[in-house]
């Protein structure tokens, strides 16, 4: 077999296999503990930390309802498959989406996001049509786990699955052995680092949450619209998580709060004890006020430290290393 030469098939790729509906229900899993992180801390900075329990459940009731619904799509919808075409070449394999549904509900998504103001079925749709062609390429890090019982071949990275290959029963064997020669003689998987990133992923997401707490505690002591934290948080996490421009927006919220916090303490308010006199906060301020403030202080100043390194490229965003490990 020439080195150069194309493999090129059509194929369903089924959507009820183990891979698929592992990675679906972890898709879930780590929405329900998004979704706790998210509302989790803003419960508990308002002092309602009673409400976790009813809050875990009913986010596991919407998590469980999602989950179903996405079988129901795949069933009804895709009616368990979803029609592909592979090409493996000199320089990797490509992956392109060929079902029309899938198109059709991308594109759908994106203009009905646009046209609602909806940023999550908006995003939805953009990510979903990003990934209507994918590809992985020998020059990325990466292992290849063969499955001749099915016919499959699974690419993974350093810390998760990055694509599913199905071949036929007629050209698997060949398409695994050109893999095999290939991944050889391109060294793809001897670039795989020795431990998982994964670790310093869910560091960083702890340490953001440790550091935006405080700063949601601010939220009623000094009539901050709880909007201005919730956006921090959600893009401290994106940060970390997805892309590192996402870090220009942290470092903005933050602006806008230490902006505010610092209009309220010099506000003048009539004094009640002496009439015709003004106090501002800054002047009665106790020693917790001044310690809640220092905690705020030290929590926004890791979240700059944190959004700086990524905008700097000193700290990776966990997808944009899933597209250095693809090549």
């Amino acid at each position: 077999m020439s080195a150069k030469e194309h493999l090129t098939w059509e194929t369903d790729l089924r959507l009820f296999s183990p891979e698929m509906a592992k990675g679906w229900s972890l898709a879930m899993v780590a929405t329900w503990l998004v979704m706790m992180l998210i509302l989790g801390i803003v419960f508990v900075a308002q002092g309602e930390a009673e409400d976790l329990p009813d809050l875990a459940g009913v986010l596991l009731a919407v998590t469980a309802g999602l989950w179903l619904l996405g079988f129901l799509v795949m069933a009804l919808l895709f009616r368990g498959g979803l029609r592909v075409r592979y090409t493996v070449s000199e320089t990797g394999v490509r992956m392109d989406t060929l079902d029309k549904v899938a198109k059709t509900s991308n594109r759908l998504a994106i203009a009905l996001g646009a046209l609602s103001g909806k940023p999550g079925l908006l995003g939805a749709g953009l990510i979903n049509r990003s990934r209507e062609s994918e590809a992985v390429a020998w020059d990325g890090a990466f292992r290849a786990e063969l499955r001749p019982q099915r016919h499959l071949i699974v690419f993974k990275g350093s810390w998760r699955s990055l694509m599913l290959v199905q071949c036929t029963a007629e050209n698997y064997p060949r398409v695994a052995a050109r893999v095999q020669a290939e991944m050889e003689r391109h060294g793809t998987s001897r670039r795989i680092p020795g431990k998982s990133p994964l670790p310093a992923y869910l560091g960083r997401t702890l340490l953001v949450a440790l550091a935006s707490f405080p700063i949601f505690a601010l939220h009623e002591e000094y009539d901050l619209d709880v909007f201005l934290p919730l956006l921090m948080f959600c893009f401290a996490l994106a940060t970390i998580w997805l892309i590192p421009l996402f870090g220009w927006v942290v470092l903005g919220s933050l602006g806008l709060i230490a902006f505010t916090v610092l209009a309220r303490l010099l506000e003048e308010t009539p004094s009640y004890i002496r009439p015709g006199q003004t106090f501002t906060l800054l002047e009665v301020m106790s020693s917790e006020d001044w310690l809640m403030l220092g905690l705020a202080g030290l929590g926004a100043g890791v979240l700059v430290w944190l959004s700086l390194g990524a905008l700097r490229g000193r700290i990776q965003a966990a997808l944009m290393a899933d597209q250095g490990d693809m090549g």
